[in-house]
């Protein structure tokens, strides 16, 4: 059943619930005059006064009646464009909230969901629950059931007897089919996750179809494809068999209702109590009950589908953010140290322990080990992105926590292992982010990588549209692009993850080239798995089984004839 917490939660999302309500509102008040009349002026026209031969009366009531009809067209008309402007604004609103909550969720929990539903939500099923409360919720309490209501009631005038009877019965067909309504709403939910699921896959496989041929997994990921297809497939056909279960037996109860009416109300023309005109009214506004008992039901099945996508925004909406306490400001950074850091990212399984080490600017460490030993771990906690499970990070010998992130994070260029390139002009992803940046500065760092000549052969130069796919540059050059971005940032704390590990010798020559220059000054952090483009570091680290192993020059560490030294010998 729906949480009535989580629906007083859900109206209140987005700013439109005054508009919800005064359409409501013009919705439930204008229909009235049309359901209190119409059937009534036309039965007085056909019963009454076309065989008296009234033309006077039946022309002035088919201009009433003409005058209804006009004036529901003219409000139905304005309700329907304010309902689609309001849940296209319920839409942007959530997307806002959704792409807001990504943008500051602490990484360790947003980690945990798949980017492909992170991307169905912010499409799909942010659209759907924009409709739950000014599509849904009005369709099925400001349009139906105010018509069933008043149909009723009619009914009961036009004969009390007969109608109750009628009245019952769908009470009954209410109540017979509640536990049909129940049982989708859970099935709904599952049918959902197994969407979301399958959408987060087909993402991760497209993101990385490169590796897919690489390793020959392509049957593998059709065959995981093929399985959340198949439980799809069967969640919907459950779904599918008991509404269609429910339309059934709705149907047949609508029926019965329209045969008991014929019975009752034949024996009572028989008897001269009755008139046949009142019979076919009757059976006339089962028909309208009908009619609107199917369309509360299609409504009811969008209420259990968009209520659950909100439920999914929700956990999205809801996800911790990162944790800001600091108060300080960070004009620059002299020194950093990791004081007894010890690193979980789920509490329990350590990735890091023991992990103590002081550097002041200017150094340039590497640091070094077999995958999956913590490195970028270790690198990661520096601009926060992950918080310490136990000890201290300091930063010019007070807690890093004490400053504030936006300022932590200023003071640090990270250049990652895949190039992050941004679909617009080369001159706009060298400076993204970055403010007071001169064109003069950008052309020089591209010099020093060998970079601006490539740019300037391109057609528009540094005002060259460019995406992560484009052929425009190699891969190559899209990692010099994101090194030099990092360097016109001009962070104290320089952090680069592995950037050589995909580049040839060539491009790789580049960045070790730069470095030697570029990073003089800071405090640069090099990950490297190519150990001879570390050997010139002020600090080489090895890191293995959770702690630091060894720790000195190339050529100490290569006299110290330990782990270093046996890893760098089998490159």
């Amino acid at each position: 059943m729906l949480n009535k917490n989580y629906l007083k939660k859900m109206f209140n999302f987005t700013t439109n619930k005054k508009k919800t309500i005064k359409i409501a509102s013009i919705l439930f008040a204008t229909s009235l005059p049309y359901l209190l009349f119409y059937q009534v002026i036309l039965s007085l026209v056909v019963d009454k006064y076309m065989p008296n031969q009234n033309l006077k009366m039946v022309c002035i009531l088919s201009g009433v009646l003409l005058v209804i009809i006009a004036i529901r067209f003219i409000f139905d008309y304005y309700t329907e464009t304010r309902r689609k402007t309001c849940y296209y604004d319920n839409d942007r609103q959530i997307k806002n909230k959704i792409f807001s909550a990504i943008q500051y969720a602490n990484i360790g929990e947003l980690d945990k969901t798949q980017t492909g539903n992170l991307f169905e939500l912010t499409t799909n099923q942010s659209f759907n629950a924009s409709q739950l409360f000014i599509w849904n919720f009005t369709g099925i309490f400001s349009v139906r059931f105010r018509s069933i209501l008043m149909i009723s009631i009619i009914m009961l005038f036009v004969n009390f007897k007969i109608a109750l009877i009628i009245i019952c019965i769908f009470i009954l067909s209410y109540i017979i089919l509640l536990p049909f309504y129940n049982i989708n709403m859970k099935n709904y939910q599952q049918t959902l996750k197994t969407i979301l699921n399958l959408q987060g896959k087909i993402n991760e496989y497209i993101e990385s179809y490169s590796t897919t041929k690489t390793l020959r997994l392509e049957e593998i990921n059709m065959n995981e494809i093929n399985d959340i297809l198949s439980k799809s497939k069967e969640k919907y056909l459950k779904t599918n068999k008991i509404l269609a279960l429910h339309t059934s037996l709705f149907a047949l109860l609508t029926f019965f209702a329209v045969v008991v009416t014929l019975i009752i109300g034949g024996n009572e023309i028989v008897n001269g109590v009755g008139v046949a005109s009142t019979i076919m009214l009757l059976v006339d506004y089962i028909s309208d009950i009908n009619g609107h008992m199917q369309s509360l039901l299609n409504h009811a099945h969008g209420v259990i589908s968009k209520y659950n996508a909100y439920l999914r925004i929700f956990k999205i909406v809801e996800l911790s953010k990162e944790t800001d306490d600091g108060t300080e400001n960070l004009d620059k950074v002299n020194s950093i140290e990791f004081d007894n850091v010890k690193m979980s990212y789920d509490g329990e399984n350590v990735i890091l322990e023991d992990i103590n080490l002081k550097l002041d600017r200017p150094m340039t460490v590497a640091v070094v080990g077999k995958s999956g030993s913590g490195k970028t771990t270790l690198v990661n906690l520096i601009p926060r992105f992950y918080e310490v499970l136990d000890g201290n990070i300091l930063i010019n010998n007070i807690d890093y926590k004490n400053y504030k992130l936006n300022e932590l994070r200023k003071n640090i260029s990270y250049v990652f292992q895949e190039p992050v390139i941004l679909n617009m002009s080369i001159y706009d992803n060298l400076t993204y982010g970055l403010e007071n940046v001169e064109f003069e500065e950008v052309k020089s760092i591209c010099t020093k990588l060998g970079l601006d000549r490539k740019i300037l052969s391109l057609s528009k130069g540094y005002d060259t549209i460019i995406n992560s796919k484009t052929d425009l540059l190699s891969f190559g050059e899209k990692q010099l692009l994101s090194y030099a971005r990092a360097i016109l940032k001009n962070g104290d704390i320089v952090i680069l993850d592995e950037v050589t590990s995909n580049l040839d010798l060539k491009f790789e020559q580049s960045i070790i080239e730069a470095n030697k220059t570029l990073l003089k000054g800071k405090i640069a952090f090099i990950i490297a798995h190519r150990l001879n483009t570390i050997k010139e570091a002020d600090l080489i680290i090895f890191i293995e089984d959770k702690h630091i192993e060894e720790m000195g020059t190339h050529e100490e560490l290569l006299k110290l004839n330990g782990k270093y030294s046996k890893l760098f010998m089998t490159k």
